[in-house]
């Protein structure tokens, strides 16, 4: 007789509550606590995000909110966009599929896993727009969807976003 273990999903749901990890490609990954820099520039794109969002009844943003692309996926952005017509997906402890955009802001020791093996799932799962902060480099990246593959649309010191009209943000 064999026994069936716990699904990934099932040891990721499991854990402590604000346990500071995430399941990426079934494997449960630890998430390390920001820096002061880290949470001064994502903070600032929040309240930025959030302004133009709210203002504009666009839909909702969320702050390290998990986001279950299927059983071994979810993941904990720094920022995530839901449009208002797709707010269905936001359940009480996640958002259910893809958000209209995500912003991740890399720590020194993220930056392969944002760069490539987050943008994969992002990709692949459809988000449609995807910002990647260097606090560090003061650059920002922003990937767009295009036929269900991402293209690097702007990259410098501040980039626009095709998401969300009249939303730009940057390094000054």
């Amino acid at each position: 007789m064999q026994i069936k273990g716990k699904t990934p999903l099932e040891k990721y749901l499991n854990l402590p509550e604000k346990y500071p990890a995430e399941l990426l490609e079934g494997e449960i990954t630890m998430v390390p606590s920001p820096g002061r820099k880290h949470q001064k520039v994502s903070g600032e794109i929040f309240n930025s995000l959030f302004e133009r969002v709210e203002n504009g009844e666009l839909g909702e943003v969320y702050y390290e909110f998990d986001v279950k692309f299927d059983e071994e996926n979810v993941l904990r952005p720094d920022i995530v966009f839901v449009s208002k017509e797709r707010l269905d997906i936001i359940k009480d402890n996640w958002i259910e599929g893809a958000p209209d955009m995500v912003v991740e802001v890399l720590l020194p020791t993220s930056a392969t896993r944002d760069l490539i093996v987050k943008r994969d799932v992002y990709e692949k799962f459809g988000v449609r727009e995807y910002w990647v902060v260097d606090p560090a480099n003061e650059e920002v990246f922003v990937f767009a969807l295009k036929e269900k593959r991402y293209i690097l649309r702007c990259y410098g010191k501040r980039c626009d976003s095709l998401v969300l009209e009249n939303f730009s943000w940057g390094f000054e």
